[in-house]
């Protein structure tokens, strides 16, 4: 918001500028008089096919949203991992190849996460699979079912190694839709 401030007491003050629309000039639905641009109401923009500023955009069904994340995962120099709304992989770091053992990306993606990419096991000596009920926990996944972040230590099965991370998933949001989650992994 911009103001002018008088240089004297005897100069007015101007009144701050109207708030900008968020239409564009050439959007506002003409009125039913004249075809003249009349005020943009809800109504008169649903019937002009135009977005209702303020309502939640639809749900990312077609991945638009996330486009731009899978460019920047895929180039990221940490481990990371991207999900989808409904679980499955769409992008993965290079980092997170390696850290993890996972397959290559074309491999991988459109896959869920827990379906032989990684396998998680519990913290006992034995390095048992985890429950169904444990399995929904992990950060990428919790991020997802709760749309908040979620932090944990993942102790992950490769061949016949067994190793520690430390995880961190957001939940990613469009609008008021969650489209996916972003996971960060740290060895421990």
């Amino acid at each position: 918001m911009h103001l002018d401030l008088p240089l004297s007491e005897g100069q007015p003050r101007s009144s701050p500028p109207a708030p900008i629309s968020p239409l564009l000039a050439g959007q506002v639905p003409a009125t039913a008089s004249g075809g003249t641009p009349g005020p943009a109401t809800a109504r008169g923009l649903v019937d002009a096919g135009l977005p209702v500023p303020g309502t939640p955009a639809p749900a990312d069904s077609d991945g638009t949203a996330l486009r731009g994340w899978v460019t920047v995962v895929a180039g990221a120099t940490d481990p990371c991992l991207l999900l989808n709304a409904a679980g499955l992989v769409t992008a993965c770091a290079p980092a997170a190849i390696e850290l993890l053992g996972l397959p290559e990306p074309a491999a991988m993606v459109g896959r869920g996460l827990l379906d032989g990419l990684l396998h998680p096991v519990d913290f006992t000596a034995a390095g048992d699979r985890l429950a169904d009920w444990e399995l929904a926990k992990l950060p990428p996944l919790a991020a997802l079912a709760t749309g908040a972040l979620s932090r944990g230590l993942l102790r992950l099965r490769r061949r016949s190694a067994v190793q520690t991370v430390d995880a961190i998933a957001t939940p990613l949001h469009h609008h008021a839709s969650l489209i996916g989650s972003l996971t960060f992994f740290h060895p421990i």
